[in-house]
Parts: C-alpha cells; sequence; structure tokens
C-alpha cells in the first residue's frame, strides 16, 4: 500500500472510531470525500480496513432497518460479550442493568423483542443487579437509548437499538440461539417481521415488501405490505396470506411455536443473478436520492 493509500485508510479509520455508528448515505459521503474518487468500491474499502481493525479486535459491521432497508455502519468490537467486557462508556452497576434489559427484551416468550417501559424499570429490581431507583433507571434507560443500544418504538415499547443489533449478535448467538431469528430472504437477524405458517420461515417487514413488489411490480410501495396476497414464502414458496406477526405492539410468534429456524432462502442461478441485480438497481436508487438531496 503506497503512503497516499495508507493516510486515507488511517483518515478513513479515525473517522469511523469518531462517528462509532452512521448510515450507508454518511459512509459512501466520507469515501467519496477522502479518496476523492467516484468509483471507489465501498465493500473493497471496508474490507481493506477490516483486515488493519482485526489486529484491535476490531471490525465495521452493517445491518439494515428491518423496516426502511436502508443500511447502518457501526465500528464493532468482536468480543462475544461486550457488554461484560466493559468496553463501554458505563459503570459496572449500569453495564449489569443494561444486559439485563438487553437478554429480558430478547428471551420474551411471546417473540416481539418488546417490554413495556414498566417492565424494562422492573427489570433490575426483578434480578436485583444494582437496586437503583425508578428515576434512576428511567434515566439510563434514556441514555441507552441514546447511545443506540436501546430503543422507543413509535408506541413506546422499549426495543433493541441499532448498535445492540450490529455489535451484539455473536453474543446472542452463543448464548441465545434458541431465541435468535434469522430473515429467509436476506438471512440477517429479525426481531420484526412475518412468519409463514406453514414452513415457519422469517421475513423482515421490508423485505416482505420488496417480495410483494417483485410479484407485482405495478404495486405500490404503501399497498405492498406482509399481509399482501401476492406475498409467497422465500423458503417454502407457498403464498402467505395470513401471515404471523411479530415485533412491538404485534400480536407475537412465541418462540415455544416454532418447529424449525428459518434458513436463509436457496436461490437458482437465474434467480441470485435477478436478485443481484435488484440490489444494484436499489444501491443506484439510493446513489441518485443522495445526489438529489445535495
Amino acid at each position: 500500500m503506497s503512503l497516499a493509500a495508507e493516510n486515507q485508510q488511517r483518515m478513513f479509520l479515525q473517522w469511523c472510531m469518531s462517528a462509532r455508528l452512521s448510515s450507508e448515505t454518511q459512509l459512501r459521503e466520507t469515501i467519496r470525500r477522502i479518496y476523492a474518487d467516484e468509483s471507489m468500491d465501498v465493500q473493497e474499502i471496508v474490507d481493506s480496513a477490516n483486515i488493519c481493525l482485526a489486529k484491535y479486535s476490531l471490525e465495521l459491521r452493517s445491518s439494515m432497518d428491518q423496516t426502511t432497508g436502508t443500511r447502518q455502519w457501526a465500528m464493532v468490537n468482536t468480543n462475544a460479550d461486550i457488554i461484560a467486557t466493559g468496553a463501554t462508556p458505563y459503570s459496572q452497576s449500569e453495564l449489569a442493568f443494561l444486559k439485563a434489559l438487553v437478554e429480558n427484551i430478547f428471551t420474551q416468550e411471546d417473540g416481539n423483542y418488546a417490554i413495556s417501559l414498566h417492565d424494562a424499570l422492573r427489570t433490575d429490581l426483578r434480578n436485583g443487579t444494582t437496586g437503583m431507583q425508578r428515576g434512576q433507571a428511567e434515566k439510563l434507560v434514556t441514555e441507552f437509548c441514546k447511545d443506540k443500544w436501546l430503543a422507543r418504538s413509535q408506541d413506546g415499547w422499549v426495543v433493541l437499538g441499532t448498535r445492540a443489533i450490529i455489535e451484539l449478535q455473536p453474543y446472542f448467538t452463543d448464548g441465545f440461539s434458541d431465541y435468535q431469528r434469522h430473515c429467509a430472504l436476506c438471512s440477517e437477524m429479525a426481531t420484526q417481521g412475518v412468519v409463514c405458517t406453514e414452513c415457519y420461515a422469517v421475513v423482515h417487514p421490508y423485505c416482505a415488501e420488496q417480495l410483494a413488489l417483485s410479484a407485482n411490480p405495478m404495486q405500490q410501495s404503501s399497498t405492498a405490505d406482509a399481509g399482501s396476497a401476492q406475498l409467497s414464502c422465500p423458503k417454502c414458496r407457498r403464498q402467505i396470506s395470513r401471515p404471523m406477526r411479530f415485533g412491538p405492539g404485534m400480536p407475537g410468534v412465541p418462540h415455544s411455536i416454532e418447529q424449525t429456524q428459518a434458513e436463509p432462502a436457496v436461490l437458482s442461478p437465474e434467480e441470485e443473478s435477478t436478485s443481484r441485480g435488484r440490489k444494484r438497481v436499489l444501491d443506484d436508487s439510493d446513489q441518485e436520492e443522495d445526489v438529489i438531496s445535495d
């Protein structure tokens, strides 16, 4: 690597460490500004950066927003249990509370990955972690949401935040695999979506919308939801006319009734080529929107 390339990579890594969490749009704009090359491949730059970061147990990872399809990037600690390592600005008692909250949300028996604020504030008392007062607990929940470890849904449910979804997946896999779900279309972790009543495959709300749109290109995005009669399961290929729904405020799909863990859909070479083409169109569309917004 040339000296100029090393300097560019150093600037990029410094920006990532400072930003901590960024949208795909912000990442692309930063790469464009630092490398001054419109043709630079984002994934190639990220892969190169991750080779450098590996020696420090760090990695750039991304996750798709399950309802909008937008992608978020974060520099994460690759240790399986970041909550227990103390690799955060919180005290040990605050970390214990965060860990209890995350586990409580992730292991809800109704499969909705969401708890009420009332239950969130009672989590500490049930676990006997710190014995903090309600006001302290509420302030901490607000702080966890600000730092993206947690989030509040539109109707007030406490759910996992973007950082938790990106950074804690190895932690969930190692300790809570029975509660972990993955989208059968994109393979990413799912904490909301629909479940096929035939094969129990899971599909994100956004991925379900894309499936409906691909089946009926003339259908408007606002009507192409998981309840569409055009939605076919990407795993068993049967129509999902009455999908089971899970997520904050949804009826829920208890983990106990799932007969099998949904696996990513196996595509034929033709389908895989079409899928790549759709992704390229979506990426190009996002870039066009960025140009217009600029």
